[in-house]
């Protein structure tokens, strides 16, 4: 037999045998009155489920993540593509401890990290139970000595001192489909445990948790630092862990990621704030971690200095007037002009942070659409300035049915409609990023402002402006034409009337979101 001829053998029996794995596991799950009963409840649920999502079942890979605050835990799944969609939460029925890691024998503490299905238990005495792989090689760091304990479980009942209940039905319906990822192939199963969501609110009430200390905070951003690549990418992250006890994420530098849905990549150092610097003698105002002023302070720009395009593809006529363009698609169509690119931006960040109830916009005959409407399969019929909404599709979170939705939005919104739904901001010294200097109308225009950076010692501020213009083009960072040496800044004390290259704005046109 030629060495060509073993080699394929040997790979046709390997494959045979990972198969015959695969299918026995199933087999011995199924071999468990309970696990039958299971299947037998939620069949008929999980396909819906996952049909409904244009999900393959078994999906290709499944991942856990688990909120300790509100108490949920969300289940995600991806195609062949690995890239991951939401397909759904089951709250928490018990908690026991506080925000923080477990850290030794009998804390009641909810374990917190990167961690993977590694026992499933079919005989629990809490009906069913995933066993998490806690601790970790970050725990037994971390633990510094102290025995961390053990035998951490996503069960069903609704008792527990440090486990994940979720309750019975629910627990069943998980089980079910962990052990078909398995049985497909998936041998590690990633469950990612965070204190709470990446929100500024949550953010503020584990610094008040942190308090007596401080550890904890650094902890936590090395937590959220997975948290932004999973989210961002929507991909399991890999990581290693350190002598330090700290996770090391594979990829570019994770410190400044964020949650840019329409990019592959963290923007690292072709961030809004990498290649813009403000002038000397000031320095940056901070927002919030999580804010939207610290997202697009992060807005990825294309690499060097690229001619603003069309959305046909051509170069926008007398394409001097932009300092950078930030790296976002304009689509193929005339839609993504002024207020359009701004609600783009507005829309992205609640999308990245999946605050989807937070996207709604006005139309301009006034009108409200709000995304969460759409993703749940109800579609809307313009007539006479009003909106009849009806169910033609599944309930879905995917990125190409949000993208629809904004077209939907372009189409119908405008300045006007964009004024309407800010409030006007009373004082330019209150100038932050994410305001909007606009004047609505037929056609108006917006811009967005980017950055803010103070003068230290005296306060004055200097800001950056981002617009689309007609007709619809990328997204560019304005130059202050009126000020050259301090461009692409603008002065917050600008006078009676703010000249932008296509546009004059007053102080009186400063507005931000309600």
């Amino acid at each position: 037999m030629s060495n060509r001829l073993a080699k394929a053998v040997a790979l046709v029996f390997a494959s045979l045998s990972i198969l015959a794995a695969q299918k026995s596991f199933r087999s011995r799950q199924d071999a468990y009155p309970r696990v039958r009963r299971a299947r037998l409840n939620c069949a008929a649920r999980i396909d819906s489920l996952f049909t409904g999502l244009d999900l393959p079942y078994p999906p290709c890979q499944i991942v856990l993540s688990v909120f300790k605050e509100p108490g949920m835990v969300e289940l995600w799944a991806a195609d062949s593509s690995r890239q991951l969609d939401f397909v759904k939460s089951y709250p928490m029925t018990a908690f026991s401890g506080r925000p923080g890691p477990k850290r030794r024998r009998g804390d009641r503490q909810v374990p917190e990290g990167f961690y993977h299905i590694t026992h499933f238990n079919p005989q629990s005495s809490f009906h069913l139970s995933l066993g998490v792989d806690y601790p970790n090689a970050s725990d037994r760091i971390l633990s510094r000595g102290r025995d961390p304990g053990g035998s951490i479980y996503i069960h069903g009942s609704a008792v527990t001192i440090g486990c994940i209940p979720l309750g019975d039905a629910a627990i069943e319906e998980l089980y079910t489909i962990c052990v078909d990822a398995r049985s497909s192939g998936q041998n590690l199963i990633p469950v990612y445990i965070f204190p709470c969501r990446r929100d500024s609110l949550a953010m503020q009430g584990l610094k008040v948790a942190a308090a007596s200390d401080t550890s904890l905070i650094a902890f936590w951003q090395n937590l959220y630092d997975g948290y932004r690549i999973l989210m961002q990418r929507r991909r399991a992250p890999v990581f290693r862990t350190d002598a330090l006890g700290r996770y090391l994420f594979s990829g570019a530098d994770t410190s400044r990621a964020s949650v840019y849905a329409w990019v592959d990549s963290a923007p690292t150092r072709n961030s809004l704030a990498a290649r813009i610097s403000p002038p000397d003698g000031y320095e940056r105002k901070t927002d919030p971690p999580g804010s939207f002023g610290d997202w697009l302070r992060q807005l990825p720009l294309k690499s060097g200095y690229p001619p603003v395009h069309l959305y046909d593809g051509t170069e926008k006529a007398g394409s001097t007037s932009h300092h950078a363009v930030v790296d976002i698609d304009v689509g193929s169509e005339d839609l993504q002009q002024c207020a359009d690119a701004i609600l783009r931006l507005h829309a992205e960040y609640y999308y990245g942070q999946k605050e989807y109830s937070k996207i709604s916009y006005l139309l301009t005959s006034g009108a409200s659409a709000p995304y969460s409407k759409w993703a749940s399969g109800f579609r809307p019929a313009v007539t006479a300035g009003s909106l009849t909404w009806s169910r033609r599709s599944s309930i879905s979170h995917k990125y190409g049915v949000f993208k629809n939705y904004l077209n939907f939005i372009f189409k119908y919104a405008g300045t006007a409609s964009l004024a309407r739904q800010t409030r006007a901001v009373a004082r330019i010294e209150n100038l932050k990023a994410g305001n909007i200097f606009i004047q609505g109308g037929f056609p108006g225009h917006a811009v967005l402002v980017l950055d803010i950076a103070e003068k230290r010692g005296t306060g004055e501020k200097l800001f950056l402006l981002g617009q689309s213009f007609m007709p619809a083009q990328d997204v560019h960072i304005l130059k202050n034409l009126q000020q050259p040496a301090l461009s692409p800044w603008y002065p917050a004390d600008f006078g009676d009337t703010l000249f932008t290259p296509d546009w004059k704005f007053t102080k009186h046109d400063l507005r931000r979101f309600r």
